[in-house]
């Protein structure tokens, strides 16, 4: 069997295109969420809850294109699966307004897989990396929006969803050539 498995470097492009394609999908969710309830001041339903499955599949995405063969990708796709999981889990369980344990499995998963890319790695892998620590800081100064307007919160998680759009378009418009070795 080759050494990147039996998918070989056309899987990885596949799984590259799906993660580019979800981190896409999931920072338009998390954008228009955001918009959305800075100008109407409600929350549109699904768009936040379907984001953290997406993300997971954007890291996943990120990290098999631009790692290689390492225990730092083996654990960066192993968290970016786990925040898929629970990230499903969470959008099934119709919990809305409650705590959901799942969803912050999901968001834990995901803030250490993006920490695990490496900060002067490949492209989009940089980015990605600094959505991870620009995570917490993001929810801190949102939190400290939302005490002059509820609404506020939403402008930095408006600007991470934009930064998950551009990694997504970023996996999406690679080409297949140039694959780090697997």
């Amino acid at each position: 069997m080759p050494e990147g498995g039996s998918a070989g470097k056309g899987g990885q492009v596949r799984l590259s295109r799906l993660g580019g394609l979800a981190a896409f999908l999931g920072g338009a969710a998390w954008t228009v969420k955001g918009v959305v309830i800075l100008v109407v001041g409600d929350q549109p339903p699904l768009l936040f809850e379907m984001a953290p499955a997406l993300f997971g599949m954007g890291l996943l995405g990120v990290a098999s294109r631009t790692m290689p063969r390492s225990r730092r990708r083996t654990a960066a796709t192993g968290l970016a699966a786990a925040a898929v999981v629970a990230g499903l889990v969470a959008l099934v369980s119709d919990r809305a307004g409650e705590f959901n344990p799942a969803l912050v499995i999901s968001s834990l998963a995901l803030l250490v897989g993006l920490c695990t890319l490496p900060r002067r790695g490949e492209w989009p892998a940089q980015l990605a990396w600094w959505i991870g620590v620009a995570l917490v800081p993001a929810v801190l100064v949102g939190g400290m929006l939302s005490e002059v307007d509820e609404r506020l919160l939403e402008v930095p998680l408006t600007c991470l969803g934009v930064a998950w759009m551009t990694v997504g378009w970023a996996l999406l418009r690679q080409p297949a050539v140039n694959l780090t070795p697997r």
